[in-house]
C-alpha cells in the first residue's frame, strides 16, 4: 500500500535538502538514525530528542569526524533551526544517557508524569549541577509548567544578579529576522506540501500526529497574536525616553544586516535568530506530549 502522499513529500524534500551539502559518511548516518527516531517516536519525544541533541554535541566536539559545518548540515537534513540545536546539544550535555533514563523513570507528584524536554531545555543551561538537580525536583514535586519554570530560574537570577536585563532593541530585531525566517517557511509549505494534501487520506498515525501540529500551530498564533496587539499598542503611544530604543532603530539596523548578507550571499544570515516568545510557545505546547510519550 503506498504511503501517505503529504508524508511522502515531506519525507522527499528532507531527502533533497540533506543532499544539497556533503556531508561526512558518519554524520549521515546518525543523521538517518535520528530521523528514524524521530519518526517513529514522534518530534515530540524526549528520547528522541536528547538522541539529536546528543549528535549535535558530538558533531561540536569532533569537526575532524563529522566536518566543520555538521551543525549546519545536520539542521537542513533535519528540519531544525540550529539555534535549536544548540540548545538541545546542552541537555545531552548536562545529562549523560544514563541520567537521562533515571530522570525519566521518576514521576511528578502532582500530575503523575515524567520532567518532559522542554522543562530539561530550561534547567540545562545552569551550570551548577546542585542547581539543576534542585530545579528537576521542584518540577516533581510541585508539577511546575515550563513557563512557570522558567518565571522562577529567571527570579532566582535576578535576585542574585546573574542575570541582565532584556536587550530591547536586539529582541525587536531578532523578531524581525525569525518573522522573516518564519515566512519562508510557510510559504514553502504553501508551494510544496498543500499540493500533495490532494491525494490518499491520512492514516490514523498520520492523522494523529498532524492534528497535534495542528493544535500547536493554533496555539503559536494565539500568541502571536498577543504580542502583535503589544506591539501595536506600544507603537501608537509616544516613546517615553528619546534614549529608549525604538522599533524604527531595530529594523534599520536589521535592514543594514540584510544589505550586508544579500551583498556577500550569506544566506546563514537569518538562521540564528529566534524569537523568545515564538520559542517559549513552541516548547508549552509540546510538553504534554513530551511528558506522554516519554
Amino acid at each position: 500500500m503506498p504511503r501517505n502522499t503529504a508524508a511522502a513529500e515531506v519525507e522527499t524534500t528532507v531527502d533533497e535538502q540533506a543532499q544539497a551539502e556533503e556531508m561526512a559518511p558518519e554524520l549521515r548516518d546518525r543523521c538517518d538514525k535520528v530521523r528514524k527516531a524521530l519518526v517513529k517516536a514522534g518530534p515530540q519525544d524526549t528520547r528522541a530528542r536528547y538522541q539529536l541533541g546528543e549528535l549535535v554535541k558530538d558533531a561540536k566536539t569532533d569537526e575532524e569526524k563529522y566536518g566543520k559545518k555538521a551543525v549546519a548540515q545536520i539542521a537542513v537534513s533535519l528540519g531544525y533551526d540550529e539555534k535549536t540545536l544548540y540548545r538541545y546539544a546542552l541537555v545531552a550535555k548536562a545529562w549523560s544517557l544514563d541520567e537521562l533514563n533515571e530522570l525519566l523513570k521518576q514521576s511528578s507528584l502532582k500530575t503523575g508524569m515524567p520532567i518532559g524536554f522542554s522543562h530539561l531545555l530550561e534547567i540545562a543551561g545552569i551550570d551548577d549541577k546542585r542547581k539543576r538537580r534542585k530545579y528537576v525536583n521542584q518540577v516533581l514535586k510541585e508539577g511546575l509548567s515550563v513557563r512557570e519554570l522558567k518565571v522562577r530560574i529567571t527570579a532566582e537570577r535576578v535576585a542574585a544578579g546573574e542575570e541582565p536585563e532584556i536587550d530591547t532593541a536586539k529582541t525587536l530585531s531578532g523578531m524581525r529576522s525569525a518573522s522573516k525566517n518564519w515566512l519562508g517557511r510557510v510559504r514553502d509549505w504553501e508551494e510544496r506540501l498543500l499540493p500533495a494534501l490532494d491525494g490518499a487520506p491520512p492514516t490514523p498515525e498520520v492523522r494523529a500526529k498532524f492534528e497535534e501540529m495542528l493544535e500547536q500551530q493554533r496555539e503559536l498564533v494565539k500568541r502571536l497574536q498577543n504580542v502583535n496587539e503589544r506591539l501595536d499598542s506600544w507603537l501608537g503611544a509616544p516613546p517615553a525616553s528619546a534614549e529608549q530604543p525604538t522599533l524604527k532603530d531595530a529594523q534599520e539596523d536589521e535592514l543594514e544586516e540584510d544589505d550586508e548578507a544579500e551583498a556577500s550571499g550569506d544566506a546563514e544570515a537569518h538562521d540564528h535568530a529566534q524569537a523568545e516568545e515564538e520559542d517559549e510557545a513552541e516548547e508549552e505546547a509540546a510538553a504534554p506530549e513530551q511528558a506522554r510519550t516519554a
